[in-house]
């Protein structure tokens, strides 16, 4: 195509934002705008495009907290979830647990250190990963996990139906 000839910059937008004091702004206002973005979309593709992000939060939580789900059997993750006194985790039968937590703020790492706002769709959408993964790592099932109230829903407590398929 004519015009000139282009030269390789040596500087990215990347080093820029790093010069400039920028990065920690980039990040909070990129993963804004990604919740944002699922907010207008259908709850299955928010599912599907949070799987991995909560996956790997529940990956970090386990790390954080020293537990190892090879050692557990689901009623043992029960009991570990419902353990402390903020938080509920019993069968309704035999393929149904409920999950409850209550909290004064949102337990979310993103809402909590300001990079996205408190929003429902995280917790449907990226939290119900985050129990899916646990669920099913334990059980060796596919585990459908949903999203019935939260803090971001004008709730008290933090509330989720796990279903072993």
């Amino acid at each position: 195509m004519g015009g000139k000839e282009l030269l390789p910059s040596t500087c990215t937008y990347a080093d820029s934002l790093k010069y400039a004091g920028k990065c920690g702004e980039f990040l909070r206002r990129w993963v804004m705008g990604v919740v944002a973005g699922l907010c207008e979309v259908d709850e299955e593709t928010a599912r599907r495009v949070l799987r991995g992000a909560g996956e790997e939060c529940c990956k970090i939580f386990l790390e954080v907290y020293g537990y190892d789900l090879s050692s557990q059997d689901l009623d043992s993750l029960i009991r570990l979830l419902g353990s402390s006194p903020n938080s509920g985790c019993y069968r309704v039968d035999e393929d149904t647990i409920i999950y409850e937590f209550k909290s004064e703020r949102c337990e979310c790492p993103l809402v909590e250190m300001g990079v996205a706002g408190l929003s429902s769709r995280l917790c449907s959408a990226c939290f119900t990963n985050w129990l899916s993964y646990m669920f099913s790592t334990v059980t060796k099932r596919r585990v459908k996990a949903e999203f019935i109230e939260s803090l971001a829903t004008g709730a008290s407590k933090c509330t989720f139906k796990i279903k072993l398929l």
